[in-house]
């Protein structure tokens, strides 16, 4: 009799383990991240250019399977190296703002653990004020990126995750942006806008937890 009870108690809780286990969905989901660009290939350019900071955020929504779409924004600001290109003095700064869509894939590796792997596609747009600028010169151009983020949960309903990237704009820096004809006392002549990103940042759903709270 001890037996079958045993057995009948085993068969009921199957179930609620395997429920236990299974892997929480994915609902709409808002991300920041702040990231530190590293310019690739383009040694002027890093000289000359003291990242300030670059912000990051995106809302999307899951589609199928893992797989999802969303919009965001993104913005790096830098201040410019006054002595980079001496005997010109270059005091000024810049920046560029990018929006995009994104298509990601996303999957649970534990009940609080999970990846994504995305592609950004937009439009970004540089802006150049400084000492030898003719005027404010802008550039812009296609932008794309590959981005992949590891999450931990730290509630049901927001995580923190680490981020590492690539991405690259269809514009170039070259002595022009800054209003002279050659770099002084360089061979450099600039290259295209191409960086390796590394971030931290949340993401965040707006459902209701297992604790009854948003």
């Amino acid at each position: 009799m001890k037996l079958w009870l045993a057995t009948g108690a085993l068969a009921l809780l199957v179930p609620f383990a395997g429920m236990a286990q299974r892997a929480p969905e994915f609902h709409p989901t808002a991300q920041g991240f702040l990231f530190l660009p590293i310019a690739l290939d383009n040694p002027v350019f890093d000289n000359l250019t003291d990242v300030l900071g670059q912000v990051d955020g995106a809302f999307q929504l899951p589609l199928y399977k893992g797989f999802g779409a969303g919009v965001g924004v993104n913005a790096t600001w830098y201040e410019l190296n006054e002595n980079a290109l001496a005997p010109e003095y270059t005091l000024g700064d810049v920046n560029r703002l990018v929006f995009y869509g994104k298509l990601t894939y996303s999957h649970y590796t534990g009940a609080r653990t999970f990846y994504e792997l995305n592609a950004k596609l937009g439009q970004s747009t540089w802006k150049w004020n400084c000492r030898t600028c003719a005027g404010n010169d802008t550039q812009s151009g296609f932008h794309w990126g590959l981005n992949a983020a590891f999450f931990l949960h730290a509630t049901d309903n927001l995580a923190f995750g680490l981020s590492v990237g690539y991405q690259q704009d269809a514009t170039s820096f070259g002595p022009g942006v800054v209003g002279l004809e050659s770099f002084p006392g360089r061979t450099d002549t600039g290259g295209p806008y191409r960086f390796l990103n590394v971030g931290l940042g949340f993401s965040t759903t707006f459902q209701k937890g297992d604790e009854g709270v948003w």
